[in-house]
């Protein structure tokens, strides 16, 4: 048997897309042509590798592999990633005083990390060029898996086994509230109020709200009520006004605890909350000089002395 690797990428291109027409728009070529491929990759290899379903898609609006389908996909997964590796480095090779750094970072990371550690590695490496991709936890990891970024920082957790997370910053996070919010004295009131109020937190798959939630049950608060916010700096300035209550940290509600605009909670009944912010890379993927370099940067410029900042 012999896998015709054009084909591959036009079935592996329809499955990640999650649809022909998309695939179709993304390799530039017309839909019937896309699933022309497709049925002939199948008749090559005498092997169904996608479910006909009405539209080619489940109730769910996803296209349904069989196991054939599942498994070459998981290895075309496999043979694209190394192929745009080798891409990388050959480009890195051919012009290695222009090298390129693709840099993943959450929200909070860019925000407010991130700027100076790329500042300073900017003054040694001008020649270098950088690019920021920014999203939440979830997405961050995802494009690190795809090979689209070259290392990441992220202030959540991950359990991907194609993922390395190691440690490089403890990070305050502060329990704020309106300044009007009084918290009972007495703990068993103020358990009562902490569960009873609106707790505005972070999107799902965002690593602030991971965390967040993490440290909220281990301490026994179950918010009851709770509004979604797509930024950290939004939901801020959201409680300044008196919207509800959060767990943030401590670099993004500094200024507006200094102003008096939100009130910081420190209730003897419960613990200084931290998280970890942390640098990801691929398990067995060998980092670009330039990624190298940037790495060993972050490892020493963000000693754990700074938790506390």
């Amino acid at each position: 048997m012999k896998l015709n690797l054009h084909l591959t990428r036009i079935f592996f291109t329809v499955v990640r897309e999650n649809s022909f027409s998309k695939a179709a728009k993304v390799l530039f070529v017309s839909q019937p042509a896309v699933s022309k491929a497709v049925r002939e990759l199948e008749s090559q290899l005498g092997l169904d590798l996608l479910e006909r379903t009405t539209g080619g898609q489940s109730k769910t609006g996803r296209l349904r592999l069989t196991d054939s389908g599942r498994a070459l996909y998981a290895r075309a997964h496999e043979i694209f990633a190394l192929e745009q590796l080798a891409i990388n480095d050959l480009e890195e090779h051919l012009s290695a005083s222009q090298g390129r750094l693709t840099i993943g970072a959450s929200t909070t990371v860019a925000s407010y990390w991130l700027p100076p550690l790329l500042a300073r590695y900017r003054e040694g490496h001008e020649e270098v060029a950088l690019r920021v991709v920014v999203g939440n936890t979830e997405s961050i990891c995802h494009d690190l898996k795809e090979y689209r970024l070259d290392l990441a920082i992220i202030e959540g957790t991950t359990e991907d086994p194609l993922i390395l997370a190691k440690d490089v910053l403890t990070e305050k996070l502060n329990l704020i509230a309106p300044v009007s919010f009084q918290l009972s004295s007495n703990q068993h009131d103020a358990m009562t109020q902490l569960n009873d109020a609106v707790w505005l937190v972070r999107e799902r798959g965002s690593g602030t709200r991971t965390v967040t939630e993490s440290l909220l049950r281990a301490n026994d608060i179950v918010p009851s009520k709770i509004i979604e916010f797509g930024s950290s700096e939004g939901i801020a300035r959201a409680v300044s006004h008196g919207l509800g209550i959060s767990m943030l940290p401590n670099v993004v509600t500094k200024e507006l605890a200094e102003l008096g605009r939100v009130k910081v909670m420190a209730p003897a009944f419960l613990p200084e909350f931290q998280r970890k912010l942390k640098l990801l890379t691929r398990v067995n993927s060998t980092l670009s000089p330039v990624a190298e370099d940037f790495a060993c940067q972050i490892i020493s410029a963000l000693p754990e002395k700074q938790s506390a900042s």
